[in-house]
């Protein structure tokens, strides 16, 4: 097998897998709740924001974190939210998990272990 085979052969398997029919199920669940949706997309784009300055070597600012955590608690509130960000979280690991293995490959044919 080839692969680009691979490549569709994994496509397929992230399609049927779990993390990414809980995700789908729960992006139409919030689809239907606009104002919890945009509270969710903010809190996620803040998250990533904080994320991004970590990685940096920065320190996140107090204000965003802040606002990260009222989000949190008015999400954890509404259960739209919560099952939507439950899933996304899954998915992500799901991601995570395969990219560390595409990343692998790379180190070992550019010399990192």
């Amino acid at each position: 097998m080839n692969v680009y085979d691979c490549a569709n052969e994994l496509a397929k398997a992230m399609r049927e897998s779990h993390e990414f029919k809980k995700l789908k199920e729960a992006n139409a669940l919030l689809a239907k709740e606009p104002e919890t949706k945009k509270l969710v997309d903010e809190f996620l784009q803040l998250n990533q924001e904080v994320e991004i300055a970590k990685y940096q070597g920065q320190e996140a600012p107090a204000e965003k974190t802040e606002k990260i955590k009222n989000l949190y608690n008015l999400l954890a509130l509404k259960s739209e939210a919560m099952e939507y960000l439950n899933a996304f979280m899954r998915f992500q690991m799901m991601m995570a998990d395969i990219t560390k293995s595409i990343n692998d490959v790379v180190k070992e044919v550019v010399g990192e272990k």
